[in-house]
């Protein structure tokens, strides 16, 4: 069932592209978690999208989802939010705008990777910790401290996270991070 999923989302984002109804698209949910390592269920499918000068509603159109933009105390630029299903099973998909300093962190370095036999962009393991520690959840703190103990960041990547989280707000959050996996 997701892998049928995934790939239909996936393709119908590249469409968009294409279409130049977004700039970029990546994983980031618990897949993301899982292709970094960390083996990790999920019952949804969650990717950052950046949508350029595109407009929102635009893109909702061609993937047939709602569009809630965020308010000005909102973390979030928007989400897209759409159910694909497949042999009966509805499989809820949320596409998060992240504002512009998130979006930057999220797209400087994406990896394509191979995802239940669908290849895949993917968030580099540094952003999505990051990400991870932002969005603050327990379920997202678990998921950064799972994927940082499994990344096992030597001195030099701890360091470069450490700079990246103090510019983003998060330095005490990356910092207690290490700390509870010794890492510090």
């Amino acid at each position: 069932m997701f892998p049928e999923i995934l790939s239909h989302v996936i393709t119908r984002l590249e469409q968009a592209r294409k279409n130049g109804l977004l700039q970029a698209y990546a994983l980031i949910g618990g897949f993301a978690v899982s292709a970094w390592g960390v083996s990790r269920a999920t019952q949804d499918i969650d990717l950052a999208v950046a949508l350029g000068t595109s407009a929102p509603l635009a893109l909702a159109t061609h993937l047939g989802a709602t569009y809630e933009a965020g308010d000005a105390d909102d973390p979030l630029q928007g989400v897209f939010h759409l159910t694909i299903e497949n042999n009966g099973q509805a499989v809820p998909v949320q596409l998060i705008v992240l504002r512009s300093k998130w979006a930057n962190v999220a797209f400087t370095e994406i990896h394509t990777l191979n995802i239940i036999g669908c290849v895949v962009p993917v968030v580099n393991w540094h952003a999505l910790v990051l990400l991870k520690l932002y969005a603050g959840g327990p379920v997202d703190l678990q998921d950064a401290r799972s994927v940082a103990a499994v990344r096992n960041p030597d001195a030099a990547e701890r360091e470069t996270l450490v700079v990246q989280a103090d510019a983003l707000g998060l330095g005490q959050e990356i910092r207690t991070l290490f700390d509870s996996l010794r890492l510090s």
